[in-house]
């Protein structure tokens, strides 16, 4: 006598941990079983599933969420194969939130000064944590993980690309994709008219530059030429040398100078060069006083026509000078000395003084009659 009883062999249930869903996302997930005999036909047991999805005959969990659940729920599935043996399952399934990271973009930023950038998070649950989940940021950028700032000083002006992926406190993520290129700041150089120089004289003028991250240096002219006699020196900016030419009103030079990061600013610097002008003469006659007065100066070396006028002291009381003619005119009244300097502009501007200095003379005044007439004792005199 026999009895025999089969029983139903073990069935694995796959996965237990169903993918995660998003709110508004289309979703499917097949659920699939072995150890049994094919085909598998599948219930629901116990548990709700999140609101817009359905389980399949076929075992397919499918539809579109309408709402998240947090950590998410527990559904025990039954899969029961085709000689009716089963497996019962609990399968956990998350649907989450639209997770928006904000802001849309990002600023460039600028070369050389810091930069401050705070992405932050909407729709799930706090506290949110954030990392780089493509690309990478700029070198020279760091990613708080707890607040989302992006701070660092930008170096160059090469593009970053990368990808910030926001997680919730539940561990649902949303994800924005930024770029940043960092701009180089305007650099300024000065001054933009450089000291006037003259043939035959030492010259040395600094330029100096502001708006980008010192050090700066490969000073260059990249457009024009310097007076002859005059370089740029490449490290301190400084122009200098001995001037052998003028050059009339003077010429435009581009000068182009680097930051400590490679960013450069350009600047047309306008420099001129003046001949050396003689006023003549040397000295001026003193005049006599009550004498009309009169001496003219005059100038040589620069551009015609001259201007001239006082550069220092003052002429005397009783003169004035013809800014025109330079002529100094006027009648002395007193002896009383006056020094003064008086320069001499050509037609380009260029200058040249003379120092000078008049103390005008008493004239000569004679007597008459050197023997008055003989008087009379007791008799009146007038002489």
């Amino acid at each position: 006598a026999y009895t025999i009883t089969p029983v139903c062999p073990v069935i694995t249930v796959t996965p237990t941990t169903l993918a995660t869903g998003t709110v508004g996302s289309v979703y499917s997930q097949t659920l699939s079983a072995s150890g049994g005999t094919a085909a598998y036909t599948w219930t629901t047991v116990t548990g709700t599933w999140p609101a817009g999805l359905t389980l399949s005959s076929a075992g397919v969990v499918s539809g579109t969420p309408t709402t998240s659940n947090g950590a998410g729920v527990s559904v025990t599935v039954r899969a029961t194969d085709s000689f009716g043996c089963s497996r019962d399952q609990a399968v956990s399934i998350k649907i989450c939130p639209v997770i928006t990271v904000n802001p849309t973009s990002l600023a460039n930023g600028t070369v050389g000064l810091g930069y401050t950038q705070t992405v932050s998070a909407t729709g799930g649950a706090t506290p949110y944590t954030f990392a780089v989940s493509a690309g990478s940021l700029p070198t020279w950028a760091t990613l708080n993980a707890s607040t989302g700032a992006i701070t660092g000083t930008p170096n160059n002006t090469t593009a970053a690309s990368f990808t910030i992926r926001a997680t919730d406190a539940n561990s649902c993520t949303g994800t924005r994709a930024y770029t940043i290129t960092p701009a180089c700041p305007a650099i300024t150089i000065s001054p933009a008219t450089a000291a006037t120089g003259t043939v035959g004289t030492a010259y040395s003028q600094t330029l100096t530059a502001a708006g980008g991250t010192a050090p700066y240096g490969s000073w260059t002219v990249t457009a024009g030429t310097l007076p002859a006699g005059l370089t740029l020196n490449a490290s301190t900016g400084v122009i200098s040398g001995t001037p052998t030419a003028s050059n009339g009103a003077g010429v435009n030079v581009t000068v182009r100078v680097n930051d400590t990061y490679g960013c450069q600013g350009s600047q047309v610097i306008a420099i001129k060069i003046c001949p050396v002008i003689t006023v003549s003469p040397t000295s001026l006659a003193n005049g006599t006083i009550g004498t009309a007065y009169s001496q003219t100066v005059s100038a040589t070396g620069g551009a015609t026509p001259y201007t001239f006028s006082i550069a220092s002291g003052a002429l005397p009381g009783w003169a004035t000078l013809n800014a025109s003619t330079g002529a100094i005119t006027g009648t002395p009244n007193s002896a009383t000395t006056a020094n003064f300097t008086v320069r001499a502009t050509d037609a380009n501007g260029c200058q040249g003084p003379q120092a000078y200095s008049i103390t005008p003379a008493c004239p000569a005044i004679t007597y008459t009659p050197t023997t008055l007439a003989t008087g009379t004792v007791g008799t009146a005199y007038s002489q």
